[in-house]
């Protein structure tokens, strides 16, 4: 073989390589790309909402988030009514809780008492007067987009439970799946404080709770979030206490 046609062979070898390079970073970034995109799918459980599972305790033993690192997200009511009882609760359980009052659509932390009950007392007073004004249901309406707005809120900043005061997904049941959808997507549990109407589409959310503080057999809130958060066998139906 003479020097010109080995020399050939060899730039013809060298661009075969490079083709089958360049080949393979491609669909390499094609499997990335289609990865990508099924990441938000693969958060959500088949059939069941994120953090319910009705009785079945989980095929592999896990070690749960611990209360020091968990951070609840809490979207209070149009009217407030136990967002200051359920934010204290929290508090003095020692877990971090994240407030957005539907009143003023407002957002803030929440990291002791007083800034729990504080919170919610400053949205009932800003928006007293507001409320008996105008056509009920467009303030309902306004209501539930700042609540649903709270949820995608929560949703970016990752917290670890989303409960949502009094929804009532009549208001706006497209608003209400987008938003439980993006949580349910991100792989957050939601549960719904005294729901009036909550969703016909019950993966949406792991658990409805119901305050009753004088049942003797009621679960601390402290204790059922963390329950629901950590995927824990629990009822679909949960009556809580606020009170020690």
């Amino acid at each position: 073989m003479t020097t010109d046609a080995a020399s050939s062979l060899l730039m013809v070898g060298a661009h075969a390589l490079r083709q089958t390079a360049s080949r393979a970073a491609r669909i390499g970034a094609c499997a990335l790309c289609v990865a990508a995109l099924l990441v938000p799918a693969a958060c959500a459980p088949s059939g069941t909402a994120v953090g319910d599972t009705q009785g079945r305790s989980p095929s592999i033993a896990h070690v749960g988030t611990v209360r020091d690192d968990a951070v609840i997200g809490v979207v209070g009511s149009a009217t407030a009514a136990a967002d200051s009882v359920v934010l204290d609760a929290l508090a003095d359980a020692g877990i971090e809780a994240v407030y957005v009052s539907v009143k003023d659509s407002g957002a803030s932390g929440v990291s002791d008492d007083s800034a729990g009950s504080g919170s919610a007392g400053s949205g009932s007073s800003s928006s007293a007067a507001g409320s008996d004004s105008g056509d009920g249901s467009v303030a309902s309406a306004a209501a539930a987009a700042r609540a649903q707005q709270g949820v995608h809120d929560m949703v970016s900043r990752v917290v670890s439970l989303i409960i949502i005061a009094d929804i009532d997904v009549t208001a706006d049941a497209d608003g209400w799946n987008s938003a439980l959808r993006d949580a349910r997507n991100a792989g957050i549990p939601v549960a719904l404080l005294s729901p009036v109407h909550a969703p016909a589409d019950e993966r949406l959310y792991a658990a409805t709770l119901t305050i009753n503080d004088r049942a003797a057999d009621a679960t601390p809130i402290d204790d059922a979030a963390m329950t629901i958060l950590n995927d824990e066998p629990h009822t679909r139906r949960i009556t809580v206490s606020t009170v020690k």
